[in-house]
């Protein structure tokens, strides 16, 4: 049993340089031992013990060994009322242990709080619900079962990031493109479970899923789908089932570990093609996602087309003192000036197109003829790259190629950066509301100029992207601020509450939530008495009766727990 962390999470030197500045190995507020409300120290002694048997000593940690299991943007660090702490980390390394674990807390009815890489960053990290619960990180499970370039899948345990799946396509010459996000560090079976997304054709990554292992809070294992079909050579091909379909019990979920999980993947196209499409004027944004949100729906454009703000463009490439030397967040005016400096776009859209190069290029012909004509304003750009053999994706120059190609990267780390002043120490944290907005000009455009004013009363600009589906769009209100500053905390906080009353008074749903705010998102769901929400804890009840996984994950909380949901009004 460890009370400090020394060795390496990343096999990759970039990826645990950048997990150690995160998670800060010596934290400015220390970690101190927390109990499970209710349990007795013997108890909990004796449970650690049997973590220990189960997966060695060296994988289980207390105290200042967990310092990579909480929260490493928590507003309420300084706060232990209210800071969200584990009482102790256990880290499986196959099925066989991850049972034993699970069969011992339940013997000791100790809450489990499950993840696989722990890089939710955003949205409580890998800090648990309830105070005292045991961190299950799943990150030694870290095997990549197979990838299949006939049939383009890949098939992998919860420990595998999106850069070694990239590194493996690599290294065994698979014909395939694996979707990533912007951050590659991440596990593929954490993102895709938290219907994480990509940029490429596969880009909604939990609409990719045929076929996942899952173990249930008894040590049952149970497999979905075809999958579920011993030899099945159709386990990974088909999401069509014999009965009720279950997969999506286990997206955003704690009914069970999911254990193994397939994901499809893109096969190495001939051409590529890198598109942007950007507008200067600011109300430009309307006619942008009509226009594409159209080419959407009738299939012109298949991949994930991705709206950037000029914020967002600037903050890449430095920081708000490098453009703006006042006070508060940078003000209109110097925006239009930094506009006409840079050349740059109020909005980007950039997607890309994958295929036959004579496809590609009827496609991009299409696109640009539209585009012409409902915003002649605009600037498109496509650069076409192809290969008759297929194209190497690492043959794609940065900025054309990265994530867009499924290369992943730390690219946008950096970003977050941007409200800490370089002449003196601080540290960066960010946050995200992130509501789910039909793929209208007219409603997208409001919601801008409704979050803006929100955002600049707490002292930060309007830092907005979005995800555009085929019917909606996935918005990120991404909010930055300085972490060892309490006043910046407490506007993050009423920031987020403040962008919460607006999408709740339009009916905007979440797509992902704070661990701090999730039966406040989970409220939401109002329909019959929060019908929803009384089901899935039916289920709940029925296949967790300790409640030992993560209890109030997405606001789902079994019998036990119930009586910690945060309101008095949620409780349903």
């Amino acid at each position: 049993m460890s009370t400090s962390i020394t060795g390496a999470t990343y096999p990759d030197a970039d990826c645990e340089a950048a997990h150690q500045a995160t998670y800060e190995r010596a934290p400015r507020h220390p970690i101190k031992p927390v109990l499970l409300p209710g349990l007795r120290e013997a108890d909990f002694a004796q449970a650690i013990q049997e973590f220990i048997d189960a997966v060695g000593k060296d994988a289980v940690f207390i105290n200042e060994g967990l310092t990579d299991y909480i929260d490493p943007y928590d507003v309420h660090e300084a706060d232990e009322t209210k800071r969200k702490v584990p009482s102790a980390a256990v880290c499986p390394q196959s099925t066989d242990q991850l049972q034993k674990v699970l069969h011992a807390a339940n013997r000791y009815a100790i809450p489990l709080w499950t993840f696989s890489r722990g890089k939710n960053l955003g949205y409580g990290g890998p800090a648990p619900r309830v105070n005292g619960s045991v961190a299950l990180d799943l990150h030694r499970m870290n095997r990549i079962i197979e990838v299949n370039d006939e049939f383009h899948y890949a098939v992998v345990e919860p420990g595998v990031t999106f850069i070694d799946l990239y590194k493996y396509c690599v290294e065994h010459k698979k014909k395939v493109w694996p979707s990533t996000p912007s951050l590659g560090w991440g596990s593929v079976v954490g993102n895709t479970l938290d219907r994480g997304m990509g940029f490429g054709m596969n880009y909604a990554h939990h609409q990719c899923v045929s076929g996942m292992e899952v173990m249930l809070a008894d040590g049952d294992v149970v497999r979905t789908g075809q999958f579920g079909i011993s030899n099945s050579p159709s386990a990974f091909l088909s999401k069509f089932t014999y009965g009720p379909s279950v997969e999506g019990l286990f997206v955003q979920s704690n009914l069970g570990v999911v254990t193994k999980l397939s994901l499809w993947l893109t096969p190495q196209p001939q051409a590529y093609m890198a598109c942007t499409f950007s507008m200067d004027e600011y109300d430009g944004l309307q006619v942008m996602v009509d226009a594409f949100g159209e080419m959407k729906r009738n299939g012109t454009i298949q991949s994930c087309v991705w709206f950037t703000s000029l914020i967002e463009t600037l903050c890449i490439g430095g920081r708000r003192e490098d453009y703006w030397k006042g006070p508060g967040p940078v003000p209109d005016w110097r925006l239009e000036e930094l506009r006409k400096e840079t050349g740059f776009g109020h909005w980007y859209a950039r997607w890309g197109l994958y295929g036959p190069k004579r496809i590609v290029q009827a496609q991009f012909d299409e696109i640009k003829a539209v585009m012409a004509e409902k915003a002649p304003t605009g600037e498109i750009m496509g650069v076409l790259y192809a290969d008759d053999s297929g194209l190497d994706a690492a043959s794609v120059p940065s900025p054309h190629g990265e994530m867009f190609v499924g290369v992943p990267s730390l690219w946008s780390l950096p970003l977050i950066n941007w409200p800490i002043p370089k002449d003196r120490p601080g540290k960066a944290a960010h946050g995200d509301y992130a509501p789910i907005i039909p793929s209208s000009g007219k409603a997208v455009l409001e919601w801008m100029k409704v979050s803006k004013p929100i955002c600049e009363a707490n002292g930060v600009e309007l830092m907005a992207d979005f995800f555009m589906h085929e019917r909606h769009v996935v918005l990120m209100n991404m909010f930055t601020w300085d972490q060892t500053d309490p006043e910046q905390k407490r506007r993050m906080e009423r920031l987020y509450y403040g962008l919460y009353e607006e999408a709740k008074k339009r009916g905007y749903g979440m797509y992902r939530g704070h661990v701090n705010h999730m039966d406040l998102i989970a409220n939401l769901n109002d329909f019959n008495n929060h019908a929803y929400n009384r089901f899935v804890e039916k289920l709940k009840d029925a296949v967790d009766p300790n409640g030992i996984l993560a209890p109030g994950k997405q606001g789902i909380w079994p019998n036990r727990f119930r009586h910690l949901r945060e309101t008095q009004e949620l409780k349903f």
